[in-house]
């Protein structure tokens, strides 16, 4: 395969900056850089490790810059690979940090004691029915690849920051943000809309909520902005976002049918229905996922549960073990009618 360039202009202003995912099938993350009438503002900063650090520096001096031109970072969410560096960039002296304060308060969750949060969630993986086995020692744990980083900055729906508007779209996290950018016609969409990928939505421990209807909603947003040309975190510029965000709204809803159709067998735990579901562009069965992968199935399948259950289409029985959930009683009796 042959390697992206690190550099890119995929818009007037803009410079895309490929920042390497070593080991990752994504391959790289994007950070976009925005002039700006006081400096510029840098979108996303990948893992805190140093090839992304050298690839940074290399990407900004490529492009006639240094560190000291970047007046603000804005993060889409706080993922690792949106938010790891964080810390080094305003240490290195970058003036301002812009994140959803929802996404501050799961990094919060997650990063005040990974460890702790990382047993938790394995835990909560385990209670709804999927056995978690141990994986070979790591030297070098994910959490690793970032830090607990505070915002100087936290910025709701609307927020300006230079000259992007952040638009908030929970979902694939309860504060990821997309940034409008009314001089190129851009939405940088985070990881929110991607292309050819599915992003993922889970249902994770500490989590709550609705998940899947919050991305749904948000998608929904997106369609009703009207705007066509969209700059992803992973992979490249694509001028059909309508188009794509149709394809995730249809996608979503016949994997929904998909699940309603393996309930129709009784009452399941979340593990059990993802096991009747095929996985990854090329429809693997759930078995045949790395244990990490199978994991996000379970995660995937339990917002899609959540969601048919805060609309009252499914029932949870959490006196079970595993936890499971059954069509509920007024849904069977409406199809019966």
């Amino acid at each position: 395969m042959t390697a992206a360039p690190l550099t890119s202009t995929p818009a007037d202003g803009i410079v895309q900056i490929r920042l390497p995912m070593r080991g990752n099938p994504m391959r790289y993350v994007n950070g976009y850089l925005l002039d700006d009438d006081d400096g510029c503002t840098l979108v996303d900063c990948g893992w805190k490790t140093d090839d992304v650090l050298a690839s940074l520096h290399a990407g900004l001096a490529a492009c006639g810059r240094t560190l000291a031109d970047v007046r603000r970072l804005a993060i889409t969410h706080m993922h690792f690979d949106h938010y790891g560096q964080a810390g080094t960039l305003l240490r290195a002296g970058v003036g301002e940090l812009h994140m959803h304060p929802a996404d501050w308060d799961a990094a919060l969750q997650y990063l005040t004691d990974p460890l702790a949060a990382d047993a938790a969630a394995d835990a909560w993986i385990a209670r709804n029915g999927l056995t978690i086995v141990p994986e070979d020692a790591d030297d070098d744990p994910h959490h690793r690849r970032s830090e607990l980083t505070r915002p100087t900055h936290l910025t709701a729906d609307g927020g300006r920051i230079g000259r992007l508007r952040a638009m908030w779209t929970p979902g694939h996290s309860p504060g990821h943000l997309c940034f409008v950018d009314e001089r190129s016609g851009m939405l940088l969409t985070g990881d929110h809309v991607l292309d050819p990928v599915t992003p993922h939505v889970g249902n994770w421990f500490g989590r709550g909520g609705d998940a899947m209807g919050d991305y749904i909603a948000s998608l929904r947003r997106v369609a009703a902005s009207g705007i066509a040309h969209a700059l992803p975190a992973h992979g490249e510029r694509f001028d059909h976002l309508q188009r794509r965000v149709a394809e995730l709204l249809a996608h979503e809803a016949a994997r929904e049918a998909e699940i309603l159709a393996a309930l129709a067998f009784g009452a399941q735990s979340a593990t059990d229905v993802a096991r009747a579901l095929r996985w990854r562009r090329r429809g693997d069965p759930f078995d045949a996922l790395p244990p990490p992968h199978q994991q996000f199935a379970v995660a995937e399948t339990l917002a899609h549960l959540e969601h048919l259950r805060a609309r009252g289409v499914v029932e949870r029985d959490d006196a079970a073990h595993p936890v499971r959930y059954i069509e509920s009683t007024n849904a069977r009796a409406s199809e019966a009618s």
